[in-house]
């Protein structure tokens, strides 16, 4: 019988916003090149990160209420002689 408490995971959700932003920002980049349209670099930028802030802000409310609707029990002691 395993008596170790199971440790809950959190997914790692800057690190995937953060992804999403390279792979946009080189996806725009190579499509300029190729394509050879016109873009407005400060405006894209503004745009790419308020779209990720609000992503990320997003994620953490979807984590919180998510950890508000787990038991608040705690969880069994490590060692059972306790």
């Amino acid at each position: 019988m395993n008596s170790k408490p199971t440790r809950e995971t959190k997914f790692p959700t800057g690190t995937l916003v953060f992804g999403l932003i390279l792979v946009v920002v080189a996806v725009v980049s190579l499509s300029n090149t190729l394509f050879d349209w016109t873009l407005d670099t400060p405006l894209f930028f503004i745009s790419l990160i308020a779209l990720a802030g609000i992503v990320m802000i997003v994620s953490g409310i979807a984590s919180a209420m998510k950890r508000g609707n787990q038991d608040d029990e705690l969880p069994p002691p490590a060692n059972p002689n306790y």
